[in-house]
């Protein structure tokens, strides 16, 4: 019996070390973390115009917002084929090379 009360005792000590070790380890950081990224959005006043003169002149900005299904109905409109097994990336690079081209 006292054997077994020491093991119970033993368990309940381990899972508390593990429980302060959790906290130290992984939620104070994160917390600091947060506190931290709070205070460097509240330092930065100026916000960069989201859409602005440059976004209408690089085309490379307007493909690097746009998903792949806008990507592959950009590349239809521009009759750009077999753009349907292209990625991303190589999508991007297309467009912006026929583009190139048509503004040309």
């Amino acid at each position: 019996m006292k054997n077994d009360e020491i093991q119970k005792n033993i368990e309940k000590t381990r899972i508390n070390i593990y429980n302060i070790l959790a906290i130290i380890i992984v939620i104070i950081p994160e917390y600091i973390a947060e506190i931290i990224y709070a205070l460097e959005v509240s330092q930065h006043k100026s916000i960069l115009a989201y859409e602005g003169e440059e976004w209408n002149k690089n085309t490379e900005l307007k493909l690097s917002k746009m998903n792949i299904f806008e990507l592959r109905i950009a590349a239809k409109k521009l009759r750009i084929h077999g753009y349907s097994s292209d990625n991303r990336d190589t999508l991007i690079r297309r467009i912006t090379r026929k583009t190139n081209r048509r503004i040309k």
